[in-house]
């Protein structure tokens, strides 16, 4: 079969119910939500950290699930460091016993894909539940996939030389050389930053909104999967 035109949205680090760190995630999801259909994507990613720690409110979460539902695109969320899956994890609340039907979890800790045949791409993903050293995000890699797109999510910390420094959830440059992934959606950084290796692309949305006091408009991953051209990418401000 031959590989369809699709777009992308990919995103990261709302931190949905942290009112003080990230005062405009409500906001910031919202508005990620519009340019999502404005756009026309086909799918919306969420590398992490989507909600910012284990202790908000059942609100919050029934926010979070009532703007997806206004989407008909799928959703693809990656678990982050704050919002992990495990045992006490947001996910397994009562609350998303029943999610709407465009979203798609991962979660399995070893890796796993989901997969869209009829539109002819898969996504690969490891679910962090434990954001320790011992988390390898793009560690092992997934043998490569033919005749489809392939998409990586991470969320993690992108290390350009290895140190040995004992951080956790590290991603080296020599994962994303030898990665079999048209493009990897990273998470855990506020901002915008491409840490592609050569042809291997990798890039962290950052927040789409900016943090701090003076919270405002951030920017998202606008990513084109072209069939002639390849990967197109751009840095997409938030305040169109």
């Amino acid at each position: 079969m031959p590989l369809q035109h699709l777009r992308l949205i990919h995103t990261s680090d709302t931190h949905l119910g942290d009112h003080l760190g990230h005062p405009s995630s409500n906001i910031a999801l919202q508005k990620v939500v519009c340019e999502t259909i404005l756009l026309r994507a086909d799918f919306l990613l969420l590398a992490g950290d989507v909600f910012d720690n284990e202790r908000i409110s059942d609100e919050t979460v029934n926010f979070f699930l009532n703007e997806i539902s206004k989407l008909e695109t799928p959703v693809i969320l990656l678990p982050g460091n704050h919002d992990l899956m495990h045992d006490t994890s947001i996910y397994k609340r009562e609350v998303f016993r029943d999610p709407p039907n465009n979203l798609f979890i991962f979660k399995e800790e070893n890796g796993e894909i989901i997969e869209f045949d009829d539109q002819g791409i898969k996504f690969w993903g490891k679910a962090m539940s434990e954001h320790s050293p011992s988390f390898q995000p793009l560690s092992p890699l997934p043998h490569p996939e033919r005749n489809t797109w392939f998409i990586g999510m991470a969320h993690g910390h992108f290390e350009a030389i290895e140190t040995n420094s004992g951080r956790s959830s590290l991603i080296s440059p020599a994962e994303i050389n030898k990665s079999p992934f048209n493009y990897i959606a990273l998470g855990h950084w506020d901002l915008y930053t491409d840490v592609s290796q050569e042809q291997n692309l990798a890039v962290y949305s950052g927040c789409p909104m900016t943090v701090g006091d003076k919270s405002g408009p951030g920017f998202v991953s606008l990513v084109d999967l072209d069939p002639e051209k390849g990967t197109l990418y751009d840095k997409w401000s938030m305040k169109s």
